[in-house]
């Protein structure tokens, strides 16, 4: 059984915007993203979000307008049924060289405590090569999707490393996670949440 789905946010739910998601009218979920969290939502798992936010550290907004933003996402998942159990953010500018910001494991190792998770039984889902270098420093299993600007280096990191599971929206990984029934991802099994 695996202990938790980590998803960035990103490139991933949401259109990654060169000039940040500043505001509620600025987060614009990518098709299919609200129904692959609804279908991520029944298995027995927590569901959280591990993003890097420099806006707030570069001074471009205040961590409430991210709160505000993020109050707004978990209501659009909700009301299509799925749900977010935590969102993670790291806020500090790239500049700091904090420990929270990915590609660094520190909002996973976070989560973890705080949630009790075993790393190693946790699946991360992101767009970028950081997403996947956090996940590796982590322990976690990685599944990149299509949906960021990264797109061509992750095929590439694809080409060269055969492990890597790519697949080209959320809704796909989500179709392809409850094909998984219990079987192992990885080495990693899935129990659907009793119905």
């Amino acid at each position: 059984m695996i202990d938790a789905i980590f998803l960035d946010r990103d490139g991933t739910l949401n259109v990654e915007r060169a000039d940040y998601v500043k505001s509620i009218d600025e987060l614009v979920l990518l098709p299919g993203a609200l129904d692959a969290l609804g279908m991520l939502s029944t298995l027995a798992v927590p569901i959280i979000l591990i993003t890097n936010q420099s806006v707030i550290g570069r001074g471009i907004i205040e961590r409430a307008t991210m709160d505000a933003i993020h109050d707004h996402l978990r209501a659009l998942v909700h009301a299509h049924g799925g749900r977010l159990d935590a969102i993670y953010v790291c806020p500090h500018h790239p500049d700091a060289h904090c420990q929270c910001r990915k590609p660094q494991p520190g909002l996973l190792l976070a989560a973890a405590a705080d949630f009790q998770l075993d790393l190693t039984r946790c699946i991360f889902v992101g767009d970028s090569l950081t997403d996947y270098a956090a996940a590796q420093a982590a322990g976690c299993q990685s599944i990149l999707v299509r949906t960021g600007r990264q797109m061509q280096q992750l095929d590439e990191l694809a080409d060269r490393d055969p492990r890597v599971i790519l697949k080209n929206d959320l809704r796909a990984v989500a179709a392809w996670l409850m094909a998984q029934k219990l079987t192992d991802v990885e080495g990693v099994a899935l129990q659907p949440a009793a119905r």
